[in-house]
Order: C-alpha cells, then structure tokens, then sequence
C-alpha cells in the first residue's frame, strides 16, 4: 500500500505523480480497445495483425455463447455447440441466424484446428489414441473435421458447425507450442514446422493472440461462457 502523503512537499509530490500517470492514461486511450456494454460489440479496426471481424457476426446474433474448448475430449466442445443451436431452435424457435456460437481452441485442444495434413504427417491419431471413425484405425485425417455419416441432423463436425455460423478461433501460443514440440521431435527446424501448421489449419479456424483473450473478447462480446473439455 503506498504511503499517505503528511507534508505540502509530499503532497505536490503526490499531485504531480498523479498528473503524469493520468496523462499517460489519457495517451493510451486513443488505441487501447473500446469497453463494450452488455449485448454491444465494438469493432476493431481493419487491417490489423489479428482479423477480429469475428466480432461483427457477434453483433448480428441475438444468442451468444462461447466453449472453452482446451482438451480435445472426442469433440465435446462441438457436441456441446450442436446441442446449443438445435435446442435454442427446438425451444425458442430459432433459426441459425439468430444463434452464433464461439468455439476457442487452445492448450490441448489445439489439434482439433489442425488440417488433415498436419494430422496424417504428425500421426496424432496414434499420439492421441484417437481412431478414424470409418477405419477404426489410429486416425490419419482429422475426425471431427468432417460430417459423420451415421449421425444424420445431428452432426456435430467442425465443417457442419462453420456452416452454421460457428466461430471457430485458435489460440496462436498453443499452436506455436505445439509445432514447436513436434518440431523437436521429428528433428525439423520449429520456424518450418510452425509455418505448415500455419497453412494446413481447418479451414475457417481464425487464429488469435492467445485463448484468454479470445475467451474474454467473446465474454465483452455478450457471449455466455461455457467449458468445452
């Protein structure tokens, strides 16, 4: 706790302190990310390192929700997003354009934004321990990424949820640290490694600066917060 000013010369002291520290605030204002009030989306500028249009589709929902999706756990996070959009409908009504779901992929999630290249050359269905539902082989391809044919209108695939307005969002430290491991433990350089990862995502994933501040940015965004793993 800082000490309490007692003498005119501490107190000046003090104001002055003061006065910097709020000019510095008011400096930092101009590019800091606008507060959103609860259900309102602020817009980040375009052209910026990281796509935030995201948030826009937010804005157009009337129901929101983001899964917090760190663990693969056989696609609990998507099962957990099909439940979402078809009770709302079931219950209110609903069309998919009224619902927008966000799924963040980060920590352990992370392979479930992975492309089949990236699943196929790094075999993560033996690392995993997770079968093609087709084969019932270790999976070469990644499982959750395309529509299951036994499971009719239920489907719960990446593909199927992006059709229905998904967000798919990818924290960009988890998926440096994973390439960065299987980069060592293939004996390739991690800058090659991170850069296949980079281009052999599920298609429609966007990456963001880490999962925490995607969770957050969902959370300004009016979205409800749900675990996904």
């Amino acid at each position: 706790m800082s000490k309490k000013p007692t003498t005119p010369q501490d107190r000046r002291e003090f104001l002055a302190q003061l006065g910097i520290a709020t000019a510095l605030l008011a400096g930092s204002a101009t590019t800091a990310p606008l507060a959103a009030q609860p259900g309102e989306v602020v817009s980040a500028s375009r052209g910026d390192k990281w796509d935030t249009s995201w948030l826009d589709q937010l804005a157009k929902a009337q129901y929101r929700v983001v899964f917090d999706a760190t663990n693969v756990s056989d696609g609990f996070a998507l099962d957990l997003t099909s439940t979402f959009l078809d009770h709302y409908h079931e219950v209110h009504g609903t069309s998919d354009e009224q619902l927008r779901a966000v799924i963040v992929m980060r920590q352990l999630g992370t392979p479930l934004a992975l492309g089949d290249a990236i699943w196929d050359k790094f075999a993560l269905g033996e690392e995993l321990k997770i079968n093609d539902r087709l084969t019932h082989q270790p999976a070469k391809r990644n499982p959750f990424l395309k529509p299951n044919p036994s499971t009719g209108s239920s489907d719960s695939s990446l593909e199927t949820l992006h059709s229905r307005g998904t967000i798919l969002l990818l924290c960009n430290i988890a998926m440096n640290n994973w390439s960065s491991r299987h980069a060592e433990m293939v004996k390739r350089p991690v800058d090659e490694v991170r850069e296949e990862v980079r281009t052999n995502l599920v298609p429609g994933v966007i990456v963001m600066p880490s999962g925490i501040f995607s969770l957050i940015r969902a959370q300004n965004a009016g979205c409800a917060y749900m675990r996904g793993a």
